[in-house]
């Protein structure tokens, strides 16, 4: 029976495997802190707002 790959062939095959996972991985991670930034300036934006609202309704009372 003979081996389908030579060494060469198989070691190209493992890399090119190895750098697709790396890039794939590092898509995920850097997607997920582009996600984290966008909630944390949604979530000043938010505060920004109540605050505003809070003022708002202290100087109607006054």
């Amino acid at each position: 029976m003979e081996v389908p790959f030579s060494g060469f062939e198989l070691t190209f095959i493992i890399l090119a495997f190895v750098i697709f996972s790396l890039f794939s991985l590092a898509s995920v991670c850097i997607q997920k802190e582009e996600d984290a930034a966008y909630e944390n300036k949604k979530l000043k934006q938010l505060v920004k707002k109540k605050q505003r609202e809070i003022t708002k309704q202290a100087g109607q009372k006054a």
